[in-house]
């Protein structure tokens, strides 16, 4: 029984650190080639926190929407919104970093409050909601503050969230918020029921309203956490292009897909937090090797190649591990009988 356990334990640990450790040595390899001997040193990994921390957070605020059954483009509308108010409020009031922080937790979650409320009373399709909110928040921040954003980048009292080691402290947060929310709460286990059968899940007296309001308020709290991050990386303009933040939040989705593949190992709260590692290992080694233009046109293209392959492997797997079992214990018996 306990080698059994210990052998099951041994293949989690495995399954779940493949991927950011195969990651690791292919990038180390590609940067040493090149002559970037810095991959992999101390100041990497320090200026890799904050990268880390603003991908992550952003992951868990649209995750813990996703694994319930929805797809919310309302995420990048409400930090881009809360950024620009929360950062100009906060240096009106003297640069203050827990006036920023809270008013980032605040605004997010009342703007989140919002999307739950037009998606539950207004009986709208998620996308149309989602759309709808994602274009109203969007025109607002070209009417708040004269339109101009919030430049935050030497702005050293208020952007230490995006720089180790006060990065760590929302991503911690987030960490906990979204194996709170999961795991623990009572909320979270409905919603996965809902998610696996709407009807069900009502028949047998979840209150869905309820429990989208519940969601709605954690992610809220987790793009919160997100906001302090990407408020503090630079320079937020606002946004006078319809849909401008979806991109964004397609980007930080991919984690997420990530994590649930390999939640069979750890769970997805740490599934998403290691997929937002590999890439963010991708992403630094090929901004370091490349120019700037090429290096995005390759992360990209190098991304949804990861992605595919990620998939197949998990689709097909199983199946692949089988044959290639089956192919060696017929060359086994085969030379047993010679």
């Amino acid at each position: 029984m306990k080698a059994n356990r210990l052998k099951h334990a041994c293949k989690n640990v495995v399954g779940a650190l493949a991927l950011p450790v195969i990651m690791y040595v292919a990038m180390m390899i590609f940067c040493f080639a090149n002559n970037k001997m810095y991959f992999g040193s101390l100041v990497m990994w320090r200026s890799l926190v904050g990268t880390i921390a603003a991908s992550a957070t952003c992951a868990y605020g649209i995750g813990l929407q996703f694994k319930s059954g929805r797809l919310d483009f309302s995420a990048g509308a409400v930090m881009l919104l809360s950024a620009i108010v929360a950062g100009n409020v906060a240096q009106i009031c003297g640069n203050n970093p827990f006036v920023f922080a809270a008013l980032c937790m605040i605004l997010c979650v009342l703007l989140n409050i919002g999307v739950a409320l037009v998606y539950v009373y207004g009986r709208l399709p998620i996308i149309i909601a989602t759309l709808g909110m994602a274009l109203l928040y969007e025109s607002i921040t070209a009417v708040v503050f004269d339109g101009r954003g919030v430049n935050l980048t030497a702005n050293v009292a208020l952007r230490q969230f995006s720089i180790f080691p006060m990065a760590l402290i929302p991503l911690v947060a987030s960490v906990l918020i979204y194996a709170a929310f999961s795991y623990l709460s009572i909320s979270g286990r409905q919603a996965q029921v809902l998610a696996n059968n709407q009807q069900a899940g009502v028949n047998i007296g979840i209150n869905e309203r309820r429990n989208i309001l519940v969601s709605y308020i954690y992610s809220g709290a987790l793009l919160g956490f997100a906001t302090m991050v990407y408020a503090s990386t630079g320079i937020i303009n606002a946004s006078f292009s319809s849909l401008s933040t979806i991109g964004g939040m397609f980007t930080n989705l991919l984690p997420v897909f990530v994590g649930l593949i390999l939640s069979r190992f750890c769970g997805d709260t740490i599934g998403i937090l290691l997929g937002v590692i590999a890439m963010s290992l991708m992403n630094f080694a090929m901004e370091a090797v490349l120019t700037a233009e090429l290096g995005s046109a390759v992360t990209t293209m190098m991304t949804g190649v990861f992605l595919l392959l990620i998939n197949v492997a998990d689709a097909k797997g199983p199946v692949l591990a089988a044959w290639l079992k089956q192919k060696f214990n017929k060359g086994t018996q085969s030379l047993e009988h010679t």
